[in-house]
């Protein structure tokens, strides 16, 4: 089985397509949320995400704010007033999927969920951050979002002490028994680790491999139909530092 992995969308359809066609031939999807926000394509981000074969995915921040203003007073200004446009261009379709998705899910040896699992909308950027959703763990790999950078945390099962790797341009993970992997392949819409290529994964349970990997996209026309939707300048120019 194969696997596809991607999160952090943000309505970017540009480095959607890119990632998906990268991706190759896969037996499912596994997404970590967040379809929409920042970007200019919400819609044709939703339907193309939930057109997939055999898709699983959760619900982001961004998601919960635009389908049901959730969580509104955590986003800063730049955020919010992408939250807000993406509020009013959301079809009823796209609504009400996005507010169908669940915080947490399950697939096979995997668990699924945008931040941590004590609190699917927290960060994990450290290894401390790392340890609730450690012993909350009942699958060997969890996979995440949410931070937009592409690394991993492994520790032992009998260990408190994680390590933390970088994935910056990609590579691989073997999972190894007596190990469990908490693993964030990066975002799609709008890296924030200094990368500005699109960010995906895949997971080969037959290998027992995860793969993480880097893909171009035309980010300027991305930008132009940003700037003609009115997003805000910084959102904007962010996406080609990677920042």
């Amino acid at each position: 089985m194969r696997y596809g992995i991607f999160s952090d969308v943000h309505s970017n359809l540009e480095a959607l397509e890119a990632v998906l066609a990268a991706m190759g031939e896969v037996d499912a999807y596994l997404c970590a949320g967040d379809l929409v926000g920042y970007g200019p394509n919400p819609n044709e981000c939703v339907e193309r995400i939930r057109g997939l074969p055999n898709l699983t995915t959760v619900v982001g921040n961004h998601d919960q704010a635009a389908a049901a203003g959730e969580g509104l007073e955590w986003f800063n200004a730049h955020a919010l007033a992408a939250v807000l446009w993406t509020q009013k261009a959301l079809t009823p379709e796209s609504r009400d999927f996005l507010a169908s998705l669940p915080e947490r899910a399950m697939v096979e040896d995997v668990t699924l969920v945008h931040g941590s699992l004590p609190d699917p909308m927290d960060y994990i950027t450290s290894p401390y951050e790392a340890q609730p959703t450690f012993d909350l763990m009942t699958t060997p790999i969890c996979l995440i979002g949410h931070s937009h950078i592409a690394e991993y945390y492994r520790a032992r099962e009998d260990s408190r002490f994680a390590a933390q790797v970088d994935l910056f341009n990609g590579g691989e993970i073997d999972i190894e028994p007596g190990y469990r992997y908490i693993i964030n392949v990066g975002g799609v819409g709008q890296p924030r680790d200094g990368n500005p290529r699109a960010a995906f994964g895949s997971y080969d349970t037959d290998r027992r491999l995860v793969t993480a990997a880097r893909v171009d996209y035309p980010i300027a026309q991305t930008q132009a139909k940003m700037e003609a939707a009115g997003l805000p300048p910084l959102l904007i120019h962010r996406s080609e530092a990677g920042r």
